[in-house]
Order: C-alpha cells, then structure tokens, then sequence
C-alpha cells in the first residue's frame, strides 16, 4: 500500500496548519494516518507539527501582546490615515536625519510585518512622540514606562521568532 508513491512505514512525521478537518481526535485526518501506520507497525508513532507560520501565530496569541499591537494601530492609523499627517511625519522624520524615511501598515495576519512595524515604532518612539505632541494627539502609553517595556520586549520576541 502507498500514499502519493510513498510507503505507510516510512511516514515520520506530517505538518499541518491546523484545520479542525486534520486535527479532529477520532475521526480527522491525522488520527486515520496515525491508525494506518499503527496498523503497518505498532511500534511507529507519527510526529505532528503545526505550520511554522501558524506556530508564531499562536505564540502571538498566547503572549497577550494585543495591549501593544493595539496602541500600535492606533499610532500607524494616525500616521498614515490622512496624506496631509503622512507628509508632515515624513517632513519631521527628514529634519531629524532619521534612517528611516516613513512608517509601514502593519498586516494584521502576518507575523513577519508585525515583527517589522513594532520594531519600527521602537526606533521611531521620540519621533512619533514629537508628532503626536505637535498634533495634539494624546497616547498616553507613549509615555508609560511599563507600555514602552512591553514594546521593547515583543519588539525582541518577534525580532528572535522571525
């Protein structure tokens, strides 16, 4: 009996992204897999691996940094929300010298352009400060020491995850 060309006894291990259809304890995909290997030989058991991807998305959801990633949108939203903000900000960030020449939307869904745009806000804090001030738009984590400890610390999370 062969799977795709390849035989049930060489089957390691299988990755998924963890649709319930996969993942179902008695009757999912996983579990017939598991079933036919056992029956080729008792001995074996599968590994099951989650996608790396949907890994890190499930690390973000477990680290309950959504306090940051909140006041993040809120800051890029502000930014980038009206041409006129988005111009001035760049202006302000040429006046400085700053590396950076603009700040990124962050995508909601992928890991990697979270891990982009909290670092960003890091090195950009004084200036987004700056900002904010001159437009009169208070966000009051900006200057909260124990939001900005947060900031740092999923900045180097998601910079070491990525």
């Amino acid at each position: 009996m062969d799977m795709l060309g390849q035989k049930w006894d060489k089957l390691e291990g299988v990755t998924t992204y963890g649709c319930p259809n996969l993942m179902g304890k008695n009757v999912g995909l996983l579990r017939r897999m598991q079933y036919k290997v056992t029956e080729i030989n008792p001995e074996q058991k599968l590994i099951f691996l989650h996608c790396v991807i949907h890994q890190e998305m499930l690390c973000k959801s477990v680290l309950k940094i959504s306090h940051v990633i909140d006041v993040v949108t809120k800051i890029i939203n502000f930014i980038r929300a009206g041409a006129l903000n988005n111009r001035q900000f760049v202006s302000l960030l040429e006046e400085h010298e700053s590396e950076h020449s603009d700040i990124d939307y962050q995508t909601a869904v992928r890991w990697l352009s979270l891990g982009k745009v909290l670092k960003r806000v890091w090195d950009l804090r004084a200036e987004i400060q700056e900002f904010c001030d001159k437009k009169d738009k208070d966000i009051p984590e900006l200057s909260d020491t124990h939001w900005i400890a947060d900031l740092v610390i999923d900045v180097d999370v998601t910079a070491l995850m990525n």
